[in-house]
């Protein structure tokens, strides 16, 4: 199992992820929430528990998780994403309860066995050395405490990328396949993604494939959103000039069979629960 990776992709560059924290939460989060969920439900949270939340974002899971009853420290590389993660902790008043802080994920400054569980949606998965992070999320576990990871599966029913491509052959004409897969889609076979947790040590209860749909007031509105990730503002300006051409083709699209209000395009994930052996 390869993991990692010679280059950093752009959504690997934490430090490019400064640059999107307000767009990435207006736009990504509510789907990225939507996974989370899953995963803190199989992980039945109670009062106290201690929660680890590695590369948390701007907080989303880590705040339902507060609102669950957990004790969360939630880490990120992205500085900027960190402070996002504490304001809004402070603003709705859970800041007791929910801890930012920067920290690489792959060295973690924490002592072994001392969380009860862990989660990370679509955060560990994309990290250069994958394995180094599980390890380091399985290290710092108690023993029979529990871990869960959401990945991308199923790409094909990714429907933002796929309508997106679309629109970019409707523009430019069929393209060639991209020179590498993207960071995200790693584990998108659920033999690869079992394989991750087995290289942290970590016993796989359950993979589940869980479907959700990223919503956004018009496709318009998304249209003009559209780089909310680093790898997505790169996809963007290698459009050039014909950004605004492949953007109205996207629009268009959508707009035909979903009209010009509230969209709704969907998208599938692996959601992989595991324990750390006693």
């Amino acid at each position: 199992m390869t993991t990692v990776a010679a280059t950093p992709q752009p959504d690997q560059q934490p430090e490019l992820w400064n640059d999107h924290v307000a767009v990435y939460e207006a736009v990504f989060e509510p789907l990225t929430l939507a996974f989370a969920r899953h995963a803190l439900d199989r992980l039945s949270l109670r009062p106290g528990v201690r929660l680890l939340d590695l590369a948390a974002g701007s907080g989303g899971a880590a705040l339902a998780a507060a609102d669950d009853g957990a004790e969360v420290l939630a880490v990120d590389a992205s500085a900027r994403m960190v402070a996002r993660l504490r304001a809004r902790a402070r603003e709705a008043g859970v800041d007791a309860h929910v801890r930012g802080e920067v920290m690489d994920g792959t060295a973690l400054a924490l002592a072994d066995g001392d969380f009860d569980a862990a989660v990370s949606v679509l955060g560990v998965i994309l990290f250069p050395d994958a394995v180094a992070g599980m390890r380091e999320m399985a290290r710092i576990l108690k023993p029979g405490g529990r871990a869960a990871v959401v990945t991308w599966t199923a790409p094909e029913r990714y429907e933002l990328i796929a309508r997106l491509l679309g629109a970019i052959a409707a523009v430019r004409g069929p393209q060639p396949p991209p020179a590498s897969l993207p960071a995200q889609l790693r584990f998108r076979d659920e033999a690869e993604f079992r394989a991750l947790f087995g290289a942290a040590d970590l016993r796989v209860d359950a993979v589940l494939r869980v479907e959700e749909q990223l919503r956004a007031p018009s496709a318009r509105w998304l249209a003009s959103h559209m780089s909310f990730a680093p790898g997505m503002a790169a996809l963007m300006r290698s459009l050039g000039g014909d950004h605004e051409h492949v953007m109205a083709k996207f629009v268009e699209s959508i707009e035909l069979d979903q009209g010009t209000d509230e969209i709704a395009l969907g998208a599938v994930a692996f959601v992989g629960v595991a324990t750390k052996p006693v």
